[in-house]
C-alpha cells in the first residue's frame, strides 16, 4: 500500500516546511501544485525536494484556483498508483492527528473512502495579545505550539483508493463522481487544520482567495456573514454557506479574530472535544451495501458464486 498526497498550495511559505516534513512520515508521494504563490513558496517546495525524493515539484501555474485544479495532479501521476494504493487531498495547512498509514492499513477492502474530523484552530484574541506583546517570538514559535484554540465543526472526504478505471476532469471539482459514490468507512480519521496563523498571513489570505470567492470558484466558508459569530455558533450546527456572499469576504485581518472563549483549548493530551452534530455526515451506504457487509466474506464468495449461476440458468431457460 502507497499514499500519494496531492497538495495545491498558493502562498504558504510560513507553514510549508511543517506541514510537508509531517506528511513525509505516511505519504510516500506528495505532488505539489502551486497556483502563482509570491511569498517564496514554491522555492521553498523545490528546496525541500532536494532533500526529500517523496516531494515532487509537479508545476506551478498562476491560474485562478478551482477544486477541479486537483484532477490535473491525479491525471499527471496516476500510473504511479497500484490497486491498494490510497489518493489524500492534502491541504498545505493541516498536520494529521491519526498516522494515515496505520488508519488506512486497517480498513476492509469493500470500503473506498475515508473522511476527516477536521479541528479548526483559529487566531483568537489571545493570540492578538501575544502577537502584539512580541511578534518575532510568536512567529518563530511552530504553528502546532503557538495556536491552542480550535473548533471541530467540520469534515470532509480526504482519501480514496486508486482504480485504474477513475475519470477525471477539472469540472468534476474536488473528486469525480465515482470517487463520492464509493463506500465510506464509518470511522473518521482525525487532523489540525490552520487555516488563520498570523496578522500578515491572514492579510495575504484574504487577498489571495477574494478572487476565487467572488469568481464562485470555491472559499464560501471565507464569506460568511458576521463571520466571527458563525464560527461561535458552529459548535451546534455547521455553517450555512447559502448565505455566503462575496462582500462578506472580508479585507482586514481583525475581522478573523475569534473570541477564545467560545472555542476549545487544546492541551496536547488528545482529549479532543467532537462535534458530531456540527460536521457534515459521512454518507451512509444502500441498505444492500449494508446487509453484505454483514455476511462474513467466507460465506459471501459463495453465495456470490452461486447468485451468478443462478443467473445465468434463467438466461439460459429464457433463450
Amino acid at each position: 500500500m502507497k499514499i500519494h498526497g496531492m497538495c495545491l498550495v498558493k502562498n504558504e511559505a510560513d507553514v510549508l516546511p511543517e506541514t510537508l516534513t509531517r506528511a513525509l512520515h505516511w505519504c510516500d508521494h506528495i505532488y505539489v501544485f502551486d497556483n502563482g504563490s509570491s511569498d517564496g513558496t514554491w522555492e521553498l517546495v523545490k528546496e525541500l525536494a532536494g532533500h526529500h525524493l517523496q516531494i515532487i515539484p509537479y508545476k506551478q501555474d498562476d491560474v485562478l484556483y478551482s477544486n477541479g485544479l486537483l484532477a490535473d495532479i491525479f491525471n499527471a501521476f496516476r500510473s504511479n498508483a497500484g490497486p491498494r494504493d490510497w489518493w489524500c487531498r492534502l491541504d498545505a495547512d493541516e498536520f494529521y492527528i491519526d498516522d494515515p498509514r496505520i488508519f488506512l492499513a486497517k480498513i476492509p477492502d469493500r470500503f473506498q473512502t475515508v473522511w476527516s474530523a477536521s479541528f479548526e484552530y483559529f487566531f483568537t484574541d489571545q493570540d492578538a495579545i501575544s502577537y502584539q506583546q512580541d511578534p518575532v517570538n510568536y512567529l518563530s514559535t511552530p504553528v502546532e505550539q503557538r495556536l491552542r484554540y480550535y473548533l471541530n465543526h467540520w469534515g470532509e472526504l480526504r482519501f480514496f483508493r486508486h482504480s485504474d478505471n477513475t475519470v477525471w476532469t477539472r469540472d468534476d471539482g474536488h473528486f469525480p463522481e465515482v470517487v463520492w459514490k464509493g463506500l465510506a468507512y464509518p470511522v473518521r480519521i482525525w487532523l489540525k487544520h490552520y487555516q488563520y496563523r498570523s496578522p500578515e498571513q491572514i492579510q495575504q489570505r484574504l487577498l489571495t482567495r477574494r478572487a476565487a470567492i467572488d469568481a464562485g470558484s470555491g472559499f464560501r466558508h471565507e464569506a460568511l456573514p458576521n463571520w466571527g459569530a458563525a464560527i461561535a455558533a458552529a459548535r451546534y450546527t455547521p455553517p450555512d454557506l447559502e448565505g455566503a456572499r462575496p462582500d462578506f469576504a472580508g479585507a482586514r485581518w481583525e475581522e478573523r479574530i475569534v473570541q477564545a472563549a467560545f472555542l476549545d483549548y487544546d492541551g496536547f493530551d488528545r482529549r479532543y472535544v467532537v462535534n458530531d452534530r456540527a460536521m457534515p455526515q459521512i454518507p451512509a451506504p444502500p441498505v444492500r451495501s449494508r446487509f453484505k457487509a454483514m455476511i462474513p466474506a467466507p460465506i459471501r464468495a459463495p453465495l456470490g458464486r452461486l447468485r451468478r449461476r443462478f443467473l445465468v440458468k434463467r438466461l439460459l431457460d429464457r433463450i
